[in-house]
């Protein structure tokens, strides 16, 4: 057969597909790596809203592999989305990354040849329309890159200030002297509202459910704490993939109710002062499957929050005496001053639970009881996860009719789609795990596979759908052994109005995930069809 016009096409320019273009590249195969902005950083290109920061510290959060380390420092414990973009800067100049990029581009449609063994794919720009060939498709798209703009009636009529989190202005907005309205309190919602709180003249939050959001405990990265870290770097590294989500941190190894009071509230209050993610992923090993140990969490998590609101209306809308959910059961946010800006004079919180949105208007938001005049409205809606960035594409495998969202084996590949591989997407760690560090387990298992299977003269490899089902029934397995089962958030897809409720990620924990994978390699890849029909040397 004719050769490819690549060997590998790369859909994103983030951490995951930043990592499989460096090594893919350095073995010799032919990459172009496709970007729909216009620099590198994937979700962090586009994450612009004031605020935005990411919630894995320094110095997990960021590529681990070659020198880069030593070539890059960070300002503060918990970087903002400007210095992630100054790092993507540069690690795309130290390695000339846009040498093999085509940015500004999206795929549009990628069309499985069985004939050829190939993907025939198509791109497009502003200014031009492509369609070219390759051996693998790797798609690195992201589960938080396609946003989720709710169906509000009236919504286009409005004509204040309309925007989305994810799609933020670069030249941002003014809010001084402004009414602004802020509808969601994800992660997102929580970074805006401490943000534009104390700016605006009035800030109205629309809340369906209290965000049980954790002190960050941000803090510059002065010299001497730099040098600190320096040392240690590598051992940091290597513990990464050891523990359950990729972190630095890891359960203790025992049970809530194993302590008695005195020293279980002793635990708590040093995870506390700890900051980021360690009051959820530092502390007992049953918060996530034992309803009693995790309402001990929820109560010292209330304790602690209440003692920063004052206002008694508010403490009951953001800090409710019965749980909204489980603790930790939806995405744990990060907050520096949340609970301090909602309690300010200037910010009215509505409870669209018990009072929905009924419409938006011209010059504000309707509810059943209520109307709020507004001069700018922001969607801090989230994203449709995981799967929602696929759905923009045409993509189509082996049939010629197949329903665009189908589970993968082992988070990474999926039957009817020969030779595609899929990075921190469904059924993975993704969001159960320190990006940077599930996305190089994840890219190196890809790259080794490539390398397989041009050693091997294997054109076309696919998982078989035994394989598929089997994985995705010990995701869910997993899932309902723990208290996210009966929750309804984005970790389910119940985010998103029609779809179906089931575990989108694998909850196991990096080393039994690593572990699998792993597996499939020494059993030389016995879960998948391999065909040497079309057989042609790609490196």
């Amino acid at each position: 057969m004719a050769d490819t016009d690549f060997d590998v096409i790369i859909a994103g320019g983030g951490f995951s597909g930043v990592y499989n273009l460096i090594h893919l590249r350095k073995l010799g195969y032919r990459c172009k790596l496709i970007e729909p902005g216009s620099a590198f950083g994937g979700a962090w290109h586009w994450n612009r809203y004031p605020g935005a920061r990411v919630d894995s510290e320094v110095p997990i959060y960021e590529f681990s592999f070659d020198d880069l380390p030593k070539g890059w420092t960070w300002s503060e414990r918990f970087p903002g989305s400007d210095e992630l973009r100054a790092y993507f800067a540069y690690v795309a100049e130290k390695y000339d990354l846009a040498k093999d990029s085509w940015m500004g581009n999206r795929i549009v449609a990628a069309h499985w040849s069985d004939n050829h063994h190939a993907w025939n794919v198509t791109t497009e720009s502003e200014k031009e329309r492509r369609q070219v060939t390759a051996r693998y498709l790797i798609m690195a798209l992201g589960p938080t890159t396609e946003p989720y703009k709710p169906d509000i009636n009236g919504l286009a009529s409005f004509q204040g200030q309309l925007l989305h989190s994810s799609r933020w202005p670069k030249e941002g907005i003014n809010v001084k002297d402004k009414r602004v309205g802020v509808i969601g309190t994800g992660a997102t919602g929580v970074q805006i509202i401490q943000e534009l709180g104390p700016q605006a003249k009035h800030l109205t939050i629309f809340q369906r459910t209290p965000n049980l959001a954790l002190p960050m405990v941000q803090y510059t990265m002065p010299r001497e704490v730099k040098a600190h870290f320096s040392p240690i770097y590598n051992e940091i590294y290597q513990k990464l993939p050891k523990t359950f989500a990729g972190l630095t941190i890891e359960f203790l190894q025992r049970k809530t109710m194993d302590d008695p009071p005195e020293v279980r509230e002793a635990v708590f209050e040093g995870l506390w002062q700890n900051g980021g993610f360690n009051f959820w992923l530092g502390g007992y090993i049953d918060l996530l499957f034992d309803k009693e140990a995790n309402h001990e969490a929820y109560k010292f998590w209330r304790k602690k929050t209440l003692e920063r609101i004052k206002n008694p209306r508010k403490q009951d809308l953001l800090a409710p005496e019965k749980p909204p959910h489980p603790f930790g059961t939806k995405r744990v946010s990060l907050e520096q001053r949340f609970y301090e800006v909602v309690d300010q004079e200037n910010v009215t919180v509505i409870d669209v639970k018990a009072n929905p949105i009924v419409e938006v208007t011209a010059n504000g938001v309707k509810t059943e009881d209520s109307f709020t005049e507004l001069d700018a409205l922001i969607l801090a809606t989230g994203y449709d996860n995981m799967t929602g960035p696929w759905m923009s594409i045409d993509l189509r495998g082996e049939e010629s009719n197949i329903p665009y969202f189908r589970w993968l084996s082992l988070g990474m590949t999926t039957d009817s789609f020969p030779n595609m591989f899929f990075l921190n997407d469904p059924q993975s760690p993704a969001s159960f795990c320190n990006g940077p560090t599930c996305i190089q387990i994840q890219g190196q298992w890809i790259v080794d596979a490539i390398r397989y299977l041009t050693k091997n003269n294997i054109t076309k490899f696919v998982p078989k759908p035994d394989a598929v089902n089997r994985f995705s029934g010990a995701v869910d397995a997993i899932c309902d052994a723990t208290l996210f089962r009966d929750v309804n958030s984005w970790f389910m897809g119940t985010n998103i109005p029609g779809k179906r409720k089931q575990a989108l990620m694998y909850m196991g924990g990096v080393p039994a995930y690593t572990q699998e994978i792993e597996g499939e390699v020494k059993r030389q890849y016995s879960s998948f069809v391999k065909d040497t029909s079309a057989a042609v040397s790609l490196a």
